[in-house]
């Protein structure tokens, strides 16, 4: 199911970020989380500066990581996507 709410990381989306709300908050592999554009690119701009290789499409822990393309997701915020609903 889609979870209409937009769920606050912290004062910036980072992958740190993402990994430490996925474990707290148990999300699923195979879920999704929607990132607004300029949160998404920084974490890709993140990740590339890590050194770490950059897969297309985003996943940390199993869970995609997608650009809101919609520009519903406000910036610092996220929408959680059940595997069944994408």
């Amino acid at each position: 199911m889609i979870m209409s709410e937009y769920v606050s990381l912290g004062k910036r989306v980072s992958v740190s970020a993402i990994r430490d709300y996925l474990f707290a908050k148990k999300i699923d592999k195979g879920d999704s989380l929607i990132l607004n554009i300029a949160d998404y690119e920084h974490v890709l701009e993140e990740i590339k500066k890590s050194g770490e290789p950059v897969d297309i499409p985003l996943n940390i822990f199993g869970v995609l990581i997608v650009k809101d393309r919609n520009g519903d997701v406000p910036i610092g915020k996220v929408q959680i996507v059940e595997d069944d609903k994408m």
